[in-house]
C-alpha cells in the first residue's frame, strides 16, 4: 500500500482547507500532478499569447480609427477656409499662401506644427504612391523646387491656396498646370 504525502492548506482550527481557484491563481499547485501543472502552464501561456494578439489587433484598429478621425478634422478645418484669399507669405487665419495654408490647417486641426514652406513640408513627409493617397495627405508640385502644396481630399482633388488673385479652393490635381508639375503625395499622419 502506497501512502501519498501531500501538503494541504489548513485553517486556523487545523482542519484542511479546500484548494480554491484563487489558490491556483496565486500559484498554489497543491495536490496537482507535475504533468497537470505543466499542461496548465502551457495552456495559460497559449491563452496569454492569444489575448496579446487580440489586444494587438484591437489596438491597431483603434489607432487606424483615431487617424481616420484626425484626417477628417484636417479636411473640416481646410474646408472652413474655402474662399479665403491668397496672400504671399500669408499664414492665416483669413489669408494664406500654399504652405501657410497647409501649416495653418494642421496646427488648427491637430495642434501639429509642420514646416512653413512647401519645400520644408516636402522635406518632412513620408512619400507615398499616388494610388495610396489618403485624404489629409499633402500634394506637391515642383517647378524648379517645391513650388506648391495642397491637401488631398480624395478622388483626384485637393484643397489649396492656389496663387495671387485666387482664393482657397478645391482643384483637381491633374489640371493643366497642376498635371505638368505634379510631383507626388506626402504623408504626415501614418496610414
Amino acid at each position: 500500500m502506497w501512502l501519498l504525502a501531500t501538503a494541504v492548506p489548513s485553517t486556523a482550527s487545523g482542519q484542511a482547507a479546500p484548494v480554491t481557484s484563487a489558490d491556483r491563481l496565486a500559484g498554489s499547485d497543491v495536490g496537482l500532478h507535475p504533468r497537470v501543472r505543466e499542461i496548465d502552464a502551457q495552456a495559460m501561456t497559449q491563452r496569454s499569447i492569444e489575448l496579446a494578439e487580440a489586444l494587438d489587433v484591437a489596438s491597431a484598429e483603434a489607432a487606424r480609427a483615431e487617424r481616420a478621425g484626425m484626417r477628417e478634422q484636417i479636411l473640416a478645418v481646410a474646408r472652413k477656409q474655402l474662399g479665403d484669399p491668397y496672400r504671399a507669405g500669408g499664414v492665416g487665419p483669413h489669408s494664406f499662401d500654399c504652405g501657410g495654408f497647409t501649416r495653418f490647417v494642421f496646427k488648427r486641426a491637430l495642434g501639429m506644427d509642420i514646416a512653413r514652406t512647401s519645400w520644408g513640408q516636402y522635406e518632412q513627409v513620408e512619400r507615398v504612391k499616388t494610388k495610396d493617397a489618403l485624404p489629409g495627405d499633402l500634394v506637391f508640385f515642383f517647378e524648379g523646387g517645391a513650388h506648391h502644396v495642397g491637401i488631398y481630399l480624395g478622388n483626384g482633388k485637393m484643397i489649396d491656396a492656389p496663387q495671387p488673385g485666387e482664393s482657397v479652393s478645391v482643384n483637381p490635381i491633374s489640371g493643366s498646370w497642376w498635371g505638368r508639375s505634379f510631383t507626388g503625395i506626402g504623408r504626415i499622419l501614418p496610414a
